[in-house]
């Protein structure tokens, strides 16, 4: 992966046009010294390792570059302090925002493990070939997370989403080169 860094050390887009995408979200004041915390997107990977800033905003928004005073990880949580925000009144003006990074910046996953938005947008087939449709988006369980398939125009389906676990079991294969999953349903999945 390849990114360029600013003279201060932290993680900078290599062009403007780049997507940003959420690594922590739901920004929350965190006592009365200017704390903020932050769910950790599923995965829980620590992206700000090393980082002296990051930005705060929503994905597809305006975001603002901050330095990182210093940051904690508490399992799915991050609690975090930029400089220069000491009281609540000056955190509270972050709060429901995200913390942002740029895809490039993101750290490697390891070997089968995958970020949401790279699964977003991928067409799901099974592995007898039917073209099930499109991932629009990925919902966290607690367990093993669902891709919401919104699925093609065939069978008077159009417009229909179907759940389907992301589960090795079950995804036998996702191909970020194609654009692609492939599936392998237990029986009367595809029906619910």
């Amino acid at each position: 992966m390849k990114s360029s860094t600013s003279s201060d050390g932290a993680h900078a887009p290599d062009g403007a046009d780049e997507a940003l995408v959420a690594v922590a979200t739901g920004l929350r004041l965190r006592g009365a010294g200017g704390r903020l915390t932050a769910s950790l997107v599923p995965g829980g990977i620590d992206q700000l390792r090393g980082r002296h800033a990051v930005l705060i905003g929503r994905a597809g928004g305006p975001a603002t570059r901050r330095e990182i005073e210093s940051y904690t990880v508490y399992g799915r949580k991050v609690v975090l302090k930029l400089q220069g925000v000491d009281s609540a009144a000056a955190a509270v003006v972050f709060e429901g925002q995200d913390i942002l990074m740029p895809c490039k910046g993101l750290v490697d996953l390891p070997e089968g493990a995958y970020y949401i938005f790279e699964l977003v947008g991928m067409r799901v087939r099974t592995r007898t070939g039917l073209d099930l449709g499109t991932v629009r988006r990925v919902v966290a369980t607690g367990g093993a997370p669902l891709l919401v398939i919104e699925r093609r125009g065939d069978q008077g389906r159009e417009g229909s989403e179907v759940l389907v676990p992301v589960a090795r079991s079950i995804c036998s294969e996702i191909d970020k080169v194609k654009g692609s999953i492939t599936i392998d349903p237990p029986e009367g999945l595809l029906e619910l």
